[in-house]
């Protein structure tokens, strides 16, 4: 859901309500910033310059910052309980608000349609890399980057050699001045999509990866991030996997595990190679790279999500690596 203040308010009264604390961060109390990003959209894709959004939670004397990537929902408490977590692990945060200045409320109703209004992996990438740069200009040192869910997937295009590329050539076009991308120092993915692989352009920068992953997710299954930690560090990554046993997708969200009928790509296993896009769990192939009419024919529907047990089990996990590799 999408969370203006009052919004924030009501969801943090009811998260105390499951007895679950609310977070100290909110948009209330975070410092809003903006950036210059840039937003691509349409069909064919035109980028443009945009002004990015966030909320900064400093941690004196931090020479470490951490930017937060939301999922499809948009901002809900959960990343401001990360926002906490980090500042009591010694670190500034950045939450970025990705959705709001695209003009987008949530996208897990239709991604496609999302897409076309830079709703998207691709879109979040342009924020995280230039949040940044903006971060060190602020003086921060060393800065890494945790996301949930579609964020997570994202995560994965932050250490994507082709990614830095078009986000320098874009930005460097936009505004008219150089702009060179800094590979960040460490990176989580929260119970992202794993589910492509593409041979002919996956190559990554070493930055220190960590794939948090639910043994149950039935959305973005943890097999195919299982499987994405050798592909990645084979091309040059640095990736490693966690995967917690007895929870599904969003283990962390501020809501009890339900039942929803929205799109998912859990049967989607592709694989795009030279001359040909495959998924792997059918066996069908299409010609060319165009990975679009693949999703279509593997698209399904319904997923559970939602926390089961202990919410916050997956923080030890990821706080570790950042106090391990930010310090």
């Amino acid at each position: 859901m999408r969370l203006a203040a009052l919004g924030l308010l009501s969801l943090l009264l009811g998260a105390c309500a499951q007895n679950v604390a609310a977070p100290q961060a909110s948009i209330q109390t975070g410092e809003r910033v903006t950036w210059d990003s840039v937003v691509c959209a349409g069909q064919p894709v035109n980028c443009s310059r945009m002004t990015a959004v966030g909320y900064f939670f400093a941690r004196p004397g931090a020479t470490a910052a951490v930017l937060v990537t939301h999922g499809s929902q948009g901002l809900d408490l959960r990343l401001f309980e990360y926002a906490d977590s980090l500042r009591e692990a010694g670190f500034a945060a950045l939450v970025i608000d990705h959705w709001t200045p695209r003009g987008i409320s949530v996208t897990h109703q239709d991604y496609v349609a999302a897409a076309l209004k830079g709703g998207n992996e691709f879109n979040m990438a342009f924020d995280s890399l230039t949040g940044a740069a903006m971060l060190r200009a602020r003086g921060f040192t060393r800065i890494g980057s945790i996301g949930e869910s579609q964020g997570g997937g994202g995560a994965i295009y932050l250490v994507q050699k082709w990614m830095h590329e078009m986000v320098a050539r874009n930005v460097t076009r936009i505004y008219g001045k150089p702009f060179t991308v800094q590979p960040l120092d460490a990176v989580v993915g929260l119970y992202g999509y794993c589910g492509i692989r593409h041979a002919q352009r996956d190559a990554y920068v070493p930055t220190p990866f960590l794939f948090v992953t639910g043994a149950e997710d039935d959305e973005t299954p943890s097999r195919y991030c299982e499987r994405y930690v050798p592909w990645m560090n084979a091309r040059g990554g640095k990736a490693q996997i966690v995967v917690l046993p007895g929870v599904g997708h969003s283990f962390d969200a501020p809501y009890r595990r339900r039942f929803g009928n929205g799109p998912q790509y859990a049967n989607c296993d592709i694989l795009v190679e030279e001359n040909r896009v495959t998924e792997l769990n059918s066996g069908r192939s299409l010609p060319g790279q165009d990975t679009r009419a693949t999703f279509a024919q593997c698209l399904s529907h319904g997923y559970h999500s939602g926390y089961l047990g202990d919410r916050f089990v997956a923080v030890p996990h990821w706080t570790g690596f950042f106090r391990q590799k930010l310090n």
